[in-house]
């Protein structure tokens, strides 16, 4: 049995990183692999029951490094006695290695870092330009001997974690899998949920993401003020949580815009949600490689991202990036809203593009048994 520790573990919501670690526990070999998750927190986590139904363990510490680095690489090697073979650690920017240098003078054999974004993503009240600064020293100063295992979801999230430190070569791209089956077009799904959402006859532009400064809701709203102007019967839906949440909620109404945009919370309908959609818009300020994108493809679903989306996760031919010109994403939205666009089931281009869960844990599977 290989004993694997995940860190770190998200508190709250149903993030990118919340979700690789659902498809990953439901698919990895449980006779081969054990995981353990580690957790920053004095609460339990949104992901704590999905952890313990497949009898793994998460490991609350309430102590950040830069709270006491010596109480808590105490208890980080307290953890780390219970026998872990494998430490994966996922992170979107630098703020230092207290792990991988605890993890490298115990001789963990595989230390896997993973890039999951392509910038600095601040938590409630710190300074965006400060963690950039802070990201950019750590960066210049890490170095191959930190871990075995160098990994990104893309190539534009390896760069930028990684940069001129570590080879090109020795990046392996993780994609963001997903189970490609689950969103899969279903005209008969389609029209049950919009029926039930009130839509029957609507134009519906959908986003998914956590309601924060890289998902750009304010720009999507003053896109929707005009399209709304010209397709009467455009609606979009919102869904997620977040700290913007109320702030948005507040935007829409000064646009007068509430009986057109439904904010849907937190929803684990999320494949169902897709197919009553008739385009999906993801205007974000950056990202890693979202998995809301992939998802929104396999439902065979028109898609448009922001130019700062790498164009990785173009992999069907009903994607578009464009540039920060709001008149440019309300004519294209126009354009599809007027278009006989026919859609079909586009599952098997994602899954022949390596984005299919089953076959990607089988190269995590490798990697954590130090195959690759």
């Amino acid at each position: 049995m290989i004993k694997v520790l995940q860190y770190p573990t998200p508190q709250k919501g149903k993030g990118g990183l919340h979700q690789f670690f659902l498809n990953t526990l439901k698919y990895i070999d449980k006779s081969k692999f054990q995981f353990g998750f580690l957790a920053l927190s004095k609460e339990p986590l949104d992901l704590h029951e999905d952890v313990v139904k497949y009898g793994f363990k998460v490991h609350y510490i309430p102590l950040f490094a830069e709270g006491n680095e010596e109480l808590f690489t105490c208890d980080l090697n307290a953890i780390l006695d219970e026998g872990y073979d494998a430490v994966h650690l996922h992170t979107s920017f630098w703020r230092g290695f207290l792990i991988e240098r605890v993890a490298v003078k115990r001789g963990i054999p595989v230390i896997i870092v993973h890039a999951h974004s392509t910038n600095v993503l601040p938590k409630d009240g710190e300074d965006h330009e400060k963690l950039t600064l802070i990201h950019k020293k750590n960066k210049a100063e890490f170095s191959a001997q930190l871990a075995t295992h160098f990994c990104a979801c893309s190539k534009a999230a390896g760069e930028w974690l990684f940069g001129e430190q570590i080879p090109r070569e020795k990046i392996r791209v993780l994609n963001n899998a997903i189970e490609v089956e689950k969103f899969s077009y279903n005209p008969d799904t389609r029209k049950k949920y919009r029926e039930e959402l009130g839509l029957k006859k609507s134009f519906v532009v959908g986003h998914i993401g956590r309601f924060g400064y890289p998902k750009n809701h304010e720009m999507l709203i003053d896109i929707m003020s005009r399209v709304c102007g010209i397709i009467p019967n455009a609606k979009l839906l919102l869904i997620g949580t977040g700290e913007f949440h109320k702030g948005i909620m507040e935007k829409v109404k000064a646009l007068g815009l509430s009986d057109d945009v439904l904010f849907l919370g937190h929803r684990d309908d999320i494949p169902e949600l897709l197919q009553a959609m008739d385009v999906f818009v993801l205007p974000s300020r950056f990202e890693g490689l979202p998995y809301t994108l992939i998802e929104a493809q396999a439902a065979g679903l028109r898609c448009l991202a922001s130019e700062f989306v790498t164009n990785e996760a173009g992999i069907t031919s009903n994607i578009e990036f464009l540039p920060y010109d709001n008149d440019m994403w309300v004519a294209k939205i126009a354009e599809i809203a007027n278009s006989n666009y026919l859609r079909v089931n586009m599952s098997a281009d994602i899954a022949k593009a390596g984005y299919d869960i089953k076959e990607q844990v089988k190269v995590l599977e490798k990697i954590y048994a130090n195959e690759l």
